[in-house]
C-alpha cells in the first residue's frame, strides 16, 4: 500500500511540473515596449528564450517524477502480486 501511495504521490508531482511548465509565458524585460522593431524583436527573443530554458527545467524534473512514478506503480503491482505465505 505504502508503494501505491508513493507512486500516486509522484504521479501527482510530476503532473503539476508539466503544469506549471505550460503555463511560462515569455515576459519581455522592459518597462515600455521599444519603437524600433530590431529592439522590441530582440527583447521577445530573449524573452522567449529564457521561458523554454524555464519550462525545459520543469519539463526534465517532471520526466524524473514520472520515472519514480513508474518504478513504483511497477514496484506495488509485484508487492501485490507476491504470495503471502503464513
Amino acid at each position: 500500500m505504502t508503494l501505491a501511495v508513493a507512486a500516486l504521490v509522484t504521479g501527482l508531482t510530476a503532473a503539476w511540473k508539466w503544469y506549471a511548465a505550460s503555463k511560462i509565458q515569455p515576459k519581455p524585460n522592459w518597462r515600455m515596449e521599444p519603437v524600433k522593431p530590431v529592439l522590441s524583436n530582440m527583447g521577445w527573443t530573449s524573452a522567449n528564450l529564457e521561458a523554454f530554458e524555464k519550462a525545459g527545467q520543469l519539463n526534465a524534473k517532471a520526466a524524473l517524477w514520472t520515472a519514480a512514478s513508474v518504478v513504483l506503480s511497477a514496484l506495488s503491482a509485484i508487492a501485490g502480486a507476491w504470495p503471502i505465505s503464513n
